[in-house]
């Protein structure tokens, strides 16, 4: 688990709370994010460590009753200000989700559909060269390359996992939020998502939800430990699962709850 001693925060949060209307879902989340590397929040089901990861691309925006408060800080910069172009903010901040959702069109449509949206690509080639970088840099390339043209849905769950993290990549985003990414994968298809997102911290910022504890310690840097809306815990993710400050976290990891 080697460490990025140069250590800049990406995504900082400030006094979070997060209300489903009178329903309260987050209580003042304080927390740093590094860049250029994965940081998995755990916790028990409904603990609100999904709804965290959806503040950090306005995702709850979408949601009728959900109120925010607090900032959440990308850069410096506060993406709950007035006036912020959600848009741009999802172009930075890419999402891949707990099932496989690849849209019901071929492979290279699946990619290419970001870029062309977005403008991201001048012309055919450059598309090409895009489906092509964001195939690789999945570990999809060799196994798709000569089936572009094939529906992305005809894929195995673990290749539609990866295409849809080619996908997210494809539009070349600055952070990749991950919700549960492998829960409807088997080991052998978790195994090679898991290489994938070791091979991809060095040019993203990760952040990934997972019930599964050896998932986190495998692939994180650093680990927080939500419970019932709070963040009880945030350390090195060695420091959480072999010596945590709070009983809470301890208690947890070693299954006496949760």
């Amino acid at each position: 688990m080697e460490l990025n001693m140069n250590r800049e925060a990406k995504v900082i949060s400030k006094n979070v709370d997060v209300f489903y209307g009178n329903k309260q879902a987050l209580f003042d989340i304080n927390l740093e994010i590094f860049k250029n590397e994965v940081t998995a929040l755990i916790g028990p089901s409904g603990c609100g460590k999904s709804t965290f990861l959806r503040c950090i691309n306005r995702m709850n925006d979408v949601i009728d009753i959900c109120k925010i408060s607090g900032e959440i800080e990308i850069d410096g910069f506060n993406i709950y200000k007035q006036g912020v172009d959600v848009v741009r903010l999802r172009e930075k901040v890419g999402m891949v989700f707990q099932k496989p959702n690849p849209f019901p069109k071929s492979i290279y449509d699946n990619i290419a559909y970001g870029p062309n949206i977005h403008g991201i690509a001048q012309n055919k080639q450059e598309l090409d060269e895009i489906v092509e970088n964001s195939l690789k840099k999945a570990a999809l390339w060799n196994e798709v390359k000569d089936r572009l043209n094939e529906p992305g849905t005809g894929l195995s769950g673990g290749q539609q996992q990866r295409l849809c993290i080619a996908r997210a990549i494809s539009i070349n985003p600055e952070i990749i939020l991950m919700d549960e990414p492998c829960s409807a994968l088997d080991p052998i298809a978790t195994a090679k998502i898991e290489e994938l997102i070791d091979s991809l911290k060095s040019s993203y910022t990760i952040v990934i939800v997972t019930h599964s504890m050896a998932q986190a310690a495998r692939v994180s840097q650093r680990t927080g430990f939500f419970h019932l809306g709070k963040l009880i815990e945030m350390d090195e993710t060695d420091k959480i699962f072999k010596n945590p400050n709070n009983k809470m976290t301890q208690d947890y990891i070693t299954g006496r709850f949760g």
